[in-house]
């Protein structure tokens, strides 16, 4: 099974990096500078894990024709571009994963997949690229993998290629739930720990984990009055996911130090636009998307 990752930044390049050091046929689509650092001197991967890995790379997304899965790892506002570059490269038997943060990102590649061939997946590991061909592994965690359709049977051999290559993976029949309450543990850590300018570990403070249960009740009660399913123990998930990545900086934090647009409307904005819709208030929610947008356009200015 060939296996490319279209948009590979810090996610999936740590990922690609890990199965093609188990012997998996690895492809990694990414930025220019990234690829030919890639190519020169191979693919570094630093902190719980150390390693150099020599892996295909190309910054031309044409080059992943004949892949078995395409893995989109872009950030959520360019899953349609994403797309689009390979579009000439589907065909009805290629599979398209979403490994992605925030939500939507499956009704957007539902617009131009069949959803037979749509499987979704989140994660709790923590990794940030450091430098062109360098990435920093910084948290372990779970990924939860599931398909959109029945008719599709390919996640649980997704499931089992990830699992030999040391990526703790698990199968799940409510992927849209999965992707729901990794938006709510984002939307508390992510937003929280950007705004104090710090490794996710900070969180652990006793004042500032009382906010984070606050953001994680505020966003499962919204959520769970949409009828999707959130479990009574996603602030305890959130702390876990907290404590395993407390090393880690986050994407968000990462978008913010490097100037760049980060991916709040798809996380904080959502549970926002989904609480305007049910006429619920989402105080907590609104403050955070409030001043991580704030940063995000001082910082874009200055860029």
């Amino acid at each position: 099974m060939r296996i490319a990752f279209i948009g590979s930044g810090a996610i999936g390049s740590l990922f690609g990096g890990l199965l093609k050091k188990s012997g998996a046929d690895v492809l990694l689509i990414g930025r220019q500078n990234h690829v030919e650092a890639i190519k020169k001197n191979g693919l570094f991967i630093s902190g719980i894990d150390e390693f150099n890995v020599r892996i295909n790379a190309s910054s031309n997304p044409l080059d992943a024709r004949g892949s078995d899965i395409l893995v989109i790892t872009t950030k959520a506002y360019d899953t349609r571009k994403a797309l689009e570059d390979i579009i000439p490269i589907l065909n009805d038997n290629t599979k398209v994963m979403s490994l992605q943060n925030g939500a939507g990102n499956i009704e957007e590649i539902s617009k131009l997949v069949d959803k037979q061939n749509i499987i979704g997946a989140v994660t709790s590991m923590g990794a940030f690229l450091e430098n062109p061909g360098r990435v920093q592994f910084r948290g372990k965690g779970t990924t939860l993998i599931g398909a959109i359709s029945e008719e599709n049977k390919n996640a649980k051999e997704i499931v089992r290629i990830f699992d030999s290559a040391g990526i703790k993976a698990e199968l799940t029949n409510d992927i849209k739930g999965e992707i729901w309450s990794k938006v709510i543990i984002n939307s508390a850590i992510n937003n929280l720990a950007s705004i104090l300018d710090g490794e996710n570990g900070i969180l652990l403070d006793e004042n500032l984990i009382e906010i984070v249960k606050e953001i994680t009740t505020e966003g499962k009660t919204i959520l769970q009055k949409e009828g999707i399913d959130i479990s009574d123990d996603i602030f305890e998930k959130t702390v876990d996911v907290i404590k395993n990545t407390s090393k880690n900086i986050n994407s968000t934090l990462s978008d913010l130090r490097k100037g760049k647009r980060t991916e709040i409307d798809y996380i904080s904005g959502k549970i926002i636009e989904l609480g305007d819709k049910l006429n619920m208030p989402s105080p907590y929610n609104k403050a955070l998307f409030t001043m991580i947008k704030y940063k995000e356009n001082k910082l874009i200015q200055k860029s």
